[in-house]
């Protein structure tokens, strides 16, 4: 039970981030699923890494859970006109050049995988504070700061795809390079024996 722990976790953020879709603006029951969510991300990957159940099976699970959370998110806020064109091009951009990433890794390493980078977990981290921002009067600020954190970390994602020899999601930036990253055979075996994301 404790090795699928960190997985049921991430599969609470799963099954509520749709009923996000549902709201047309950011209200009390959205903020309820929203922090939720939100707690279940910031719980998953502490969990993972003390009960030893770290794996590729939980790191795409987290990245499903987190696309369809700010994926709500951020139909919400644009439903209720809070996002402007501008805003919406510039996100968007950013998620394509990080799809772009992923594809790389598939191609040259046979593996399609998202990076955990710390300019990704700054990204995570401008995104949750979105529906928060629009709340206090700051969403063009803000906006701008997520979209200059989401464009570096897109870039720096590529850049990591390309220029690292073999396939981790765990490389902290371009500067950690080593040349020494590999998913090991262990690892690999997690899609089916379950596990948690590296972070």
């Amino acid at each position: 039970m404790k090795k699928h722990l960190a997985n049921i976790i991430t599969s609470v953020r799963i099954v509520l981030a749709p009923a996000l879709f549902f709201f047309d603006t950011v209200t009390t029951g959205f903020l309820i699923i929203y922090l939720i969510c939100a707690l279940s991300d910031l719980l998953d990957g502490p969990v993972a890494r003390k009960t030893n159940a770290e794996g590729i099976l939980g790191s795409v699970l987290d990245t499903v859970g987190d696309f369809l959370m700010y994926l709500g998110m951020m139909k919400v806020l644009i439903v209720s006109g809070a996002v402007p064109g501008w805003a919406i091009f510039w996100i968007a951009g950013a998620l394509i050049i990080h799809i772009t990433s992923a594809l790389i890794a598939g191609f040259r390493f046979g593996k399609f995988y998202f990076v955990h980078s710390l300019s990704g977990k700054l990204m995570g981290v401008a995104m949750f504070f979105v529906p928060f921002a629009f709340l206090i009067g700051i969403m063009t600020e803000h906006l701008i700061v997520t979209g200059i954190i989401s464009s570096i970390s897109a870039i720096e994602a590529v850049f990591i795809q390309l220029k690292t020899d073999s396939a981790d999601m765990d490389i902290l930036s371009v500067l950690t390079l080593t040349g020494k990253h590999e998913i090991s055979e262990a690892q690999i075996g997690d899609l089916t024996a379950g596990g948690k994301e590296y972070e």
